[in-house]
């Protein structure tokens, strides 16, 4: 069978079909077009583009963001298409540079925090120290007495306390929602005022929340006594997000769940787990005992809780309470076993999606 002939002015048009697929094929070498384009379309449109004066963008006054060499840009596009992992990666820094860059109200307002709990500090002070937590601590805050966690207003209402507790923070983090934070500091309890030399010295975290008035009070406070630490009392570290969550709002319930099951794991899984602590703790741990400094780090933290870890203790967890955003979270509880008794708080803090990990932890047993 034949196959029938086309007419004669197809054959003669076939000059220019062949000029336009020579020009595809060099456009498609310089990468302007793709191989799914089989038309100039997109050629054209970029020829018959205007082009930009180059005073028109902000951070391009002498020649462009990449300097005098007009070409650098067409040379970056050229290579970025030439070599696809390149243009993933180059997508991946610019990603993570959006994603942790620091928001100037994330300083703001960790900035109230610290200015609170100083004036938290300076109001024991000058009005007594029983007067200062009335003043800062919130309707539900929680404090830790006889080794159960009760409520913190109610309870120094009834406490006829004499002495005066001095304290300076040291550490102070904020949640990227802006409703939450922590400070880590040190106390010096004084029997009867706070000229006299303290008869005792400790740590302290202090859990902050955001109130309906857009002020900071007291959501949990928790100390454990130990030797006098010295520390530099006027620098105190900044801590920010490391992680932005895709929403900034509505995440509170999900990573509550989510992190006091984790937590209720994390302790009772480290019986059999051969790698007890390494894939909870974050880098810059720091974790609190009675009559103990400060254990600082990872490392340090993962000797120190195999050297100490006792499998009949019990770890509750009463509570999680979230950042709006849930890269934040406390959990605290009780411990038993063992004829033993006490409490227990931590932090843990949203490294990457959906893991969290510790970066505080305070054990009063």
């Amino acid at each position: 069978m034949r196959v029938e002939k086309k007419p004669e002015k197809a054959v003669l048009g076939s000059h220019r079909v062949v000029a336009e697929n020579a020009k595809i094929a060099m456009l498609r070498k310089a990468g302007i077009v793709g191989r799914g384009e089989n038309n100039l379309t997109k050629y054209k449109d970029m020829k018959n583009r205007k082009p930009v004066p180059q005073s028109a963008g902000r951070s391009a006054p002498d020649g462009g963001a990449f300097g005098r060499d007009k070409n650098a840009l067409s040379k970056l596009s050229h290579w970025v298409r030439g070599d696809r992992r390149f243009g993933g990666l180059l997508f991946i820094l610019f990603l993570q540079i959006s994603l942790f860059a620091q928001d100037p109200k994330q300083k703001d307002e960790l900035q109230k925090i610290i200015q609170t709990e100083k004036a938290f500090a300076q109001t024991s002070i000058d009005k007594g120290t029983k007067n200062a937590f009335l003043e800062y601590l919130s309707k539900e805050s929680i404090i830790f007495n006889n080794s159960m966690p009760v409520n913190g207003l109610e309870h120094w209402q009834n406490l006829d306390f004499k002495g005066v507790i001095t304290w300076q923070p040291i550490i102070a983090e904020i949640a990227g929602s802006l409703d939450l934070g922590y400070t880590i500091g040190n106390y010096q309890l004084h029997n009867t005022n706070a000229e006299e030399e303290p008869s005792s010295f400790g740590s302290f975290v202090t859990l902050w929340k955001k109130q309906a008035d857009n002020s900071w009070k007291v959501a949990i406070d928790m100390e454990v006594s130990h030797d006098e630490v010295i520390t530099n009392n006027a620098n105190i570290t900044e801590i920010y997000p490391v992680f932005k969550p895709y929403e900034l709002k509505n995440q509170m319930v999900l990573a509550e769940r989510m992190v006091f099951m984790k937590d209720h794991f994390y302790w009772k899984n480290a019986k059999s787990s051969l790698n007890q602590f390494d894939t909870h703790l974050a880098q810059n741990v720091r974790i609190y005992r009675r009559n103990l400094k400060p254990i600082i780090g990872k490392q340090n933290t993962k000797v120190f809780l195999k050297k100490v870890y006792n499998k009949n203790l019990i770890y509750t967890g009463l509570k999680a309470i979230s950042s709006n955003a849930g890269d934040l979270v406390c959990v605290y509880g009780v411990i038993s076993g063992g004829g033993k008794s006490g409490t227990y708080l931590r932090i843990y803090k949203q490294e990457a999606k959906d893991a969290w990990k510790i970066v505080v932890e305070m054990v009063n047993l």
